[in-house]
């Protein structure tokens, strides 16, 4: 693939990654705040997180060009995130924790939190990884 179109994948990458991070995580982070002693929040937070993590495996399944453009390093982390977001279903699909969600909140909540913190780390390394391809690509053009 030539650099131009590389150069064009790894920003439109990098945008979306910050886009869902900057966004939708700190949607998520707020809900998860504010169900602490917001009832009707925890009715909204479940589904906000599943269609969260739906929309982050759309976007996973858009990136076979992008490979092409990325360093191994920053493609095992890409994996490692797809990996992550494939837990993340589960977590919120497992019937014990759905059984904590409705019976004991606080024990569901610690382990949704616990999640969401790691991921969000997960995404900002990729998106500094992208940053760094995104630079020596256009190092090339200076």
């Amino acid at each position: 693939m030539n650099e131009l179109k590389c150069v064009e994948n790894l920003l439109n990458a990098l945008m979306t990654f910050y886009s869902v991070a900057v966004i939708e995580h700190y949607m998520i982070l707020l809900l998860l705040t504010r169900s602490k002693n917001t009832e009707s929040v925890r009715d909204q937070l479940l589904n906000v997180v599943r269609d969260h993590l739906d929309k982050e495996n759309r976007i996973l399944s858009n990136t076979s060009e992008l490979m092409e453009c990325i360093d191994e390093h920053t493609m095992s982390l890409i994996n490692r995130f797809a990996k992550d977001v494939q837990d993340g279903v589960a977590l919120v699909n497992d019937p014990e924790f759905i059984s904590n969600y409705i019976n004991d909140f606080t024990i569901a909540v610690k382990d949704l939190t616990r999640y969401i913190l790691n991921h969000t780390e997960l995404l900002s390394s990729i998106i500094n990884l992208l940053w760094e391809n995104v630079r020596k690509y256009m190092g090339d053009f200076t």
